[in-house]
Formats: C-alpha cells, sequence, structure tokens
C-alpha cells in the first residue's frame, strides 16, 4: 500500500502504478532539496536527467530489478568515467533507498546489488606520489590542532580513499587488534552510505603503532570534548575524523582546500596522493602487489598493477643490479 507521498502521485497521474521519473522526482523534493547543498542538487539533477530518466525514466518502480540496473550500469561504464558512474550508482541507490522507506514504491531497493565493472578504473592519470619533503611539509601545515589532520594521516598511514576514512567510526576501529574495517564512506553532501565503491572495498586492513597512538590520543580528545559541551551539543555520529570543536563529519569537498594547497605549495597531488604514497611505499618495502591490491580494496590485481608499474620498473632495474653482482660481466668465450 503506497503512503500518502504514493497517494500525491496517484492525484497528480490519476494512476496507482509509480514510475522511476516519479519516484526521483519525490525523493528529490522530500530529501535532496531538504539535506543537501544547492551546488549538490545540481550536479544531481544533471546527472539524473542526462542519464537516467532517458533510459529508465519511464519504467515502473516494480519492474524494475537488480538486473535491468547492472546492465544499465555496464553499459555507462563505456562512457562514463569511474568517479562519475560511481557517483551515479550512489544516486540510484540512495533515491531507491527512499523508494522502498518511507514512500513503499517497491518491497526491495533495486540497486543494493549492483555493483561498478570489476576492470573499470581511470588508468590515464598520472599516479602522484608525495616524497619525505612534502610529507613533511604537509605535516608543518596541518598540525593536530587542524581539522584534516586525522584524515590526513589515516589516508597516509593505511591507503585508505578520503571518503573511506571520513565514514571510519569508532565501532570500525579494533585497538586491541591494531586492525580496521572499512564499512562504508561519506558521500559528498555529508552522508555515510553504508555501501563502499565496490564489493573488494568491503575490507579489514592492519596498521601501525603510530596510528594506534593517534586513534588513542584522538579518542581521549573527542571524550574530554564531548564531556566539556555535553553529549547535546556534541556530535552523535561517532566518526573518527571530525570537527575538533562540534564533533561535526567531514565532507570530502571540503579537502579541496587541501588540494588547492598542494598544487600551490608541492606542485601538485591531493588526498588521494597520500594513497598511492603509501601504497607505493609498502612494494618499494618489498610487499606483495597482491597484499597491497587487497590492502587498498581493489578489485583485482591487475589495476593495482597498472596504477603502480613505476615501482615494477623500478624494481627491475634493481633486479637486473643484483644480476650484474651475482654474474659480473668478464670476457666472452668464442
Amino acid at each position: 500500500m503506497l503512503t500518502w507521498l504514493g497517494d500525491v502521485i496517484m492525484k497528480k497521474t490519476g494512476k496507482k502504478i509509480v514510475t522511476v521519473q516519479e519516484a526521483f522526482e519525490v525523493w528529490f523534493e522530500e530529501y535532496v532539496d531538504v539535506n543537501t547543498r544547492t551546488n549538490t542538487q545540481k550536479s544531481y539533477r544533471g546527472m539524473i536527467e542526462k542519464h537516467i530518466f532517458p533510459r529508465l525514466g519511464n519504467m515502473e518502480m516494480k519492474k524494475l530489478n537488480a538486473r535491468i540496473l547492472q546492465k544499465f550500469i555496464n553499459e555507462k561504464s563505456k562512457i562514463l568515467k569511474r568517479s562519475s558512474l560511481s557517483k551515479l550508482l550512489a544516486i540510484m541507490r540512495s533515491c531507491f533507498s527512499y523508494a522502498v522507506n518511507p514512500c513503499e514504491f517497491c518491497r526491495s531497493n533495486p540497486a543494493e546489488n549492483v555493483w561498478l565493472p570489476r576492470d573499470m578504473e581511470e588508468l590515464g592519470r598520472t599516479v602522484h606520489v608525495f616524497s619525505p619533503q612534502d610529507v613533511a611539509a604537509i605535516e608543518e601545515q596541518y598540525p593536530p590542532e587542524h581539522d584534516y589532520y586525522m584524515a590526513l594521516h589515516i589516508c597516509y598511514y593505511t591507503g585508505l580513499r578520503i571518503g573511506e576514512a571520513l565514514g571510519l567510526r569508532w565501532q570500525d576501529v579494533n585497538l586491541e587488534k591494531h586492525e580496521l574495517t572499512v564499512t562504508g564512506t561519506m558521500l559528498e553532501n555529508g552522508l555515510r552510505q553504508s555501501m563502499p565503491k565496490t564489493r573488494s572495498s568491503y575490507r579489514t586492513i592492519p596498521y601501525g603503532t603510530q596510528l594506534q597512538l593517534l586513534f588513542q590520543r584522538e579518542w581521549l580528545r573527542q571524550r574530554t570534548v564531548r564531556q566539556s559541551i555535553g553529549n547535546r551539543r556534541y556530535n552523535k555520529g561517532d566518526y573518527v575524523c571530525c570537527r575538533l570543536e562540534s564533533g561535526k563529519q567531514i565532507c570530502a569537498p571540503d579537502f579541496r582546500f587541501f588540494n588547492a594547497w598542494c598544487k600551490k605549495q608541492l606542485g601538485g597531488g591531493s588526498t588521494h596522493s597520500l594513497r598511492h604514497t603509501h601504497a607505493t611505499m609498502l612494494l618499494e618495502a618489498g610487499e606483495t602487489m597482491d597484499a597491497v591490491s587487497k590492502r587498498l580494496g581493489h578489485s583485482s590485481i591487475a589495476i593495482t598493477a597498472k596504477y603502480y608499474s613505476h615501482v615494477t620498473e623500478k624494481g627491475k632495474l634493481k633486479m637486473r643490479a643484483t644480476l650484474d653482482n651475482l654474474f659480473p660481466p668478464g670476457n666472452i668465450r668464442g
């Protein structure tokens, strides 16, 4: 039975059947317009009208299923970058979740088990790796007293994506085992999505003593602030990375200032460069490509190998030098 939102549509259309476009319009009016910024609304609207409505708009919600949406995503993967496709899928998941509850347009979310193609990565970009001097400059510019401090260090020490770091909650961190589990990601609008980027993004990874000390210090700091200002005034999200004074979550777009600073002061780089730096350091230290691939949450070791081919080439040069030491060149007989 449709809720009052469905009744509104029935009054407008004179039918009980709800189409995908009608479901999106309800979600947009009741949820997006209320909870997101103007730029986010414009971005969502543009993607919906350009990609979703022409292909799926007239389809009945009750006939929509994961297979149809998976084919749709696979088709779009041929023309969209991974970041755009990921955003498109996140929009559909959010809308169809709203269609289930509170709208009751359908019984289950048809996008829940839809995934991005496993071999689709933005491989054309140059991987930017921070030098030790760059890292030192970042440390100086963003000290412990800065809101960005924890998120930047988590990315550097674990290789997490910035959205994954911002979506990390204390319940995801096992201080006894020195492990953390990636269970979600923070969207651009400040809402946490429980489904990470791909299936392989769900992962539990170990971390070192340095990050353990930062986690312990941050946990104590947050507890002190919460006791000082009161639980009612302190944000209830329980996020590891948050505003120092209020506990409110931080959104990925906020780090555009960090990215701009990197470009100006370091000649390039971004929050994602911290992830690249982490992976490169592990590979150069002797970790296997497979282990690093799983740590990063890549869907395929081939993706990791393509991203970090520069490390492989450096390894070849090192091996060549080793071979010359083991088998020194000499006079060739014959």
